[in-house]
Formats: structure tokens, sequence, C-alpha cells
């Protein structure tokens, strides 16, 4: 644009349209500001509960389920889970530490397993499928690739080695349309919506670097208490409570 002299009605006239093209583009701007963008990361929908056939019984203690909180620990009493299944098919994938690719790390992990197997036999309508996962460098990958498949509705890890990538893996799948995780014999730190854990007295490793031997004893870990932690950590999951931690009753199991 040519420099024009001081006073002008043209500079005058330019002045007042730059000034109002800016003006008009400074509210543009800021109504796009407010507006929301489709683009843009909205706050992640709740997790839809997956239907269930029956319900828990109130000495499950279960919380409002539009107000409870993730990480929150219900402690229910025996057996008050035992009404709850699956209302269809429910595909469940249990993730455990192995030796190798069929041989559990310890026997500790084989009583988890073994927990879903039995539970799966007794109940038609789970698909069960069982990988051991044997390369700690892996493990994060191993979990990653089973959960963006989507071929599970449940992911089931077991052995505390699994904790923290599950973890972490969790919290990526978190968003809509979660794909839900389910800790057994163990329980995650800082759980999202989309991962509850199930455990007892004995057997609630928390990962995070913490000293093992100050949350798990390999003692505690039985078979009856394996397979009333697993009933009630899926009873839970099934009736809407996808991020609460279930504590049974050792002295009942």
């Amino acid at each position: 644009m040519p420099a024009l002299s001081p006073g002008s009605t043209r500079r005058r006239t330019v002045l007042f349209v730059a000034v109002s093209a800016l003006a008009v583009v400074a509210v543009a701007t800021a109504w796009g500001v407010l507006q929301p963008r489709d683009s843009e990361p909205q706050e992640p929908a709740a997790a839809a509960a997956p239907l269930a056939d029956g319900s828990l019984a109130p000495g499950f203690h279960a919380p409002d389920l539009d107000t409870y909180y993730s990480g929150q620990l219900i402690e229910p009493d025996p057996e008050t889970w035992t009404d709850v299944r699956p209302s269809s098919e429910y595909r469940v994938l249990v993730m455990a530490d192995g030796q190798d690719a069929s041989t559990p790390r310890d026997p500790q992990v084989a009583i988890l397993v073994g927990a879903v197997e039995r539970w799966a036999r007794e109940e038609d309508r789970v698909e069960l499928a069982v990988e051991y996962l044997s390369d700690p460098h892996a493990f994060i990958d191993e979990i990653d690739r089973a959960a963006i498949s989507r071929d599970a509705d449940l992911i089931v890890t077991a052995g505390n080695a699994l904790v923290d990538p599950v973890a972490v893996v969790s919290a990526n799948y978190a968003g809509e349309d979660p794909q839900q995780f389910l800790v057994l014999g163990a329980e995650v730190a800082e759980p999202t919506h989309n991962i509850a854990a199930s455990d007892w007295q004995g057997s609630a490793y928390l990962g995070e670097g913490v000293t093992e031997s100050d949350y798990y004893d390999p003692a505690a870990v039985t078979e009856p208490r394996a397979y009333a932690a697993l009933r009630a950590g899926v009873a839970a999951v099934l009736s809407g409570y996808t991020g609460i931690i279930v504590r049974i009753p050792t002295d009942q199991y």
C-alpha cells in the first residue's frame, strides 16, 4: 500500500476499514473459542454397564451407581454376588504372567487362572480364552494388542507383574466405548473408570514400585478366595461398577 500524507481522507478511510476488519476477526475468533468444536476432545462419557441377569444383594454394600467414584473400596458380605450372571454371551480373556506361552509363572497365578476357568465351566454364557505372557518387556504391548482388537468384553489380568502394565494400557481405553479390565488378586493405585479390581487382605499388591511384601503374601492366595473374588468382581462389573475395588472377607474363605 502506498504511503499517504497525514490527515488525508484516504488514510482515514483505509484505517477505518482496517480497524473494522480487525474487529470482525476478533469477534469471530472469540466466538470460535467459545463454541465447542467437533474436533476437540470432549469429556469421556461414562462407561455403559453391561446388562446382567440378577442383581447384587443389599449386603454387597454397593454405592449409588450414579455417584460412585473410581477406586472406591467395596467390602461385600459373603455370597452377596452369586445372583449376578451375564445376560448374554460374554467374551472373557485372561492375560496371565507365565513362564512360557502355556505355563503359569507360579502356583498363585495358576490359582487365579483356575478360578476364572471354573467360573467359565459353570457359566454357559462365558466364552473364555487364556493367554500367558512370558516377556516382561512385551507386557504393555501384548495387553495393548488385546485391548485394541476388541475381541473381549472383559480382560482379566492375573499376576502381580501385570499390575503396572495393565494400569498403563487401561488409561488409553477409558474414553468412549471403553475396554473393560478386571485385575484379579491385586489392584491398581489410581484406576480409571474402566478398570476394576477384586482381591482380599494379603493379596492387594498395588504396583508402582511399592514393596510387594507389604501388601502380598503368597500363602494368602487360595482357591476359595480366588474364586469368590473373581465372582464378586465380575458381578460388580456386570452391574455397572466398572472402576471399583472389591475386597472379599478373608475370614469367610
